[in-house]
Parts: C-alpha cells; sequence; structure tokens
C-alpha cells in the first residue's frame, strides 16, 4: 500500500475500530476481531497498521489496550471513547467519524 493511500485510510481505520469496540462493550475486542472488521472496510490494512492505531488510538485516551506477548492485543473503550463515539463530545481532526443525520 502506497504511504500517501495509507494516509488518507487510517482516520477512516481509527473511525472502524473505534466502533468495534463499542459493539464489544465493556468486553471490548481483541486485533484480531478489529482486524477482521476493519479489512471488510479497508483491504488490505495489516496487523501492524492496526497495531500503530490501536497506540494513536490509546495516546489520545480514546481506547486502553491490554498488551501481550504471547496472546492478542484486547482493548476496550475509554469513557471519553465512548462519548466519541455516540457523538456526546466533538471529534478531532485524525478519525473519520460520519456526521450525525438527523
Amino acid at each position: 500500500m502506497t504511504d500517501l493511500l495509507n494516509t488518507r485510510m487510517l482516520p477512516g481505520v481509527r473511525w472502524e475500530i473505534l466502533r468495534t469496540l463499542h459493539v464489544g462493550g465493556h468486553l471490548g475486542a481483541t486485533e484480531a476481531m478489529c482486524q477482521q472488521v476493519v479489512n471488510a472496510a479497508f483491504v488490505g490494512v495489516t496487523a501492524e497498521t492496526l497495531r500503530n492505531q490501536f497506540d494513536y488510538l490509546e495516546k489520545r485516551k480514546l481506547i486502553e489496550v491490554q498488551r501481550s506477548e504471547l496472546d492478542p492485543w484486547r482493548a476496550t473503550l475509554s469513557r471519553h471513547g465512548t462519548d466519541l463515539v455516540e457523538y456526546r463530545v466533538d471529534c478531532e481532526p485524525g478519525i473519520a467519524r460520519p456526521a450525525l443525520q438527523g
């Protein structure tokens, strides 16, 4: 994947990760679950790209990541991440959250 294409798709990848974690509720989701959802929307997203986006979202305090050397990573939404997905707070640049309809 070219860097330009990668850069343009990352905000959408981040939104798909957040939506997936929201569906997972308090259990969140593993990186494999997120990868399946993300690859349904954006073909060719690698495990490395997904983990980089986990890091990005964690630094923005939108998710909490449980890392393991042996097991898949697992993530859950933070309080702020939940508010973002549920349209209770403004979305800063870097995440392709669709406009609220209605």
